[in-house]
């Protein structure tokens, strides 16, 4: 991977292809977690840009706000010289991917939201309030295992009770993916996950969003996924939404190419030079 210093930070980045730009916003733990995704051939004919976030894989720095990183984002994109990309974001990288186009909407040409967690200000009055009951202790559970010094047992913590198999998903995307996320545990665990749940993003935030939107998700359920759907869906009631049948939070990098298909159909419906 290239570097270049963004808002203070060397920052890890990678370009693959020609044509209109896509960026790639990965999630929490793993740096290369879409790195699978960006490489399938759905993409062939758009410009894919991927970076490590500040604290993660090649990247410098510490953790930081999410308001933080879509700056970086935005210094990236005037980096390589580009205006306006289409934006995909999975898990936190949605999180950060929202952000970005409610601060920066003229350099959002689209934004694919892959389950984000449901701002914390939305979930206290909505139908799925107790949500919040589930995910504190989850949350609790992982930064006793890691403070415990048992890195892989504050991972279990988190994905467990949902299901995930986070071992066969980072080994999924890659050789050195499972030991770039106990490497960068502290970015998560210190820095970020108390941002996760006290984020506020709302009805305010959402207006300044003028792009096309798609909600994806997968199914079977977990007591998330609903809650994610009926969260965009609020937020941008025209926003376009895909299923992934039989998927789970981790298909980006176990079934990347099915994945890849349903987002690069919509990349395609709304890929208007403008």
């Amino acid at each position: 991977m290239r570097t270049t210093n963004v808002n203070g930070v060397e920052l890890a980045y990678d370009v693959r292809g020609e044509g209109e730009p896509v960026l790639f916003v990965h999630g929490a733990i793993w740096a290369d977690f879409l790195r699978p995704l960006a490489g399938q051939s759905a993409f062939d004919g758009f410009r894919r840009i991927r970076h490590h976030r500040r604290g993660y894989g090649s990247s410098g720095g510490t953790a930081a706000g999410f308001d933080v990183q879509a700056a970086d984002v935005v210094a990236l994109l005037d980096h390589l010289g580009v205006d306006r990309a289409h934006v995909v974001g999975h898990s936190e990288g949605a999180m950060i991917a929202l952000v970005l186009a409610a601060a920066h909407p003229d350099r959002v040409r689209s934004l694919a939201l892959l389950e984000p967690l449901p701002s914390s200000s939305w979930l206290v009055t909505s139908d799925y309030a107790d949500l919040l009951g589930a995910l504190g202790p989850a949350f609790e559970a992982m930064a006793g295992r890691y403070q415990a010094g048992d890195i892989a047992g504050a991972y279990d913590a988190l994905f467990e009770p949902t299901g995930l198999d986070w071992r066969a998903a980072a080994k999924a995307a890659g050789p050195d993916v499972l030991e770039q996320g106990m490497a960068d545990a502290a970015t998560f665990v210190e820095g970020e996950a108390s941002a996760l749940v006290g984020w506020d993003y709302g009805a305010g935030h959402a207006a300044a969003v003028d792009c096309p939107v798609l909600s994806w998700s997968t199914a079977p359920e977990n007591a998330i996924t609903p809650a994610t759907r009926a969260f965009l869906r609020e937020l941008f009631p025209r926003c376009e939404e895909c299923v992934l049948e039989g998927g789970d939070h981790f298909s980006v990098t176990t079934n990347p190419a099915a994945v890849a298909e349903q987002i690069a159909q919509f990349i395609v419906r709304h890929n208007v030079t403008v």
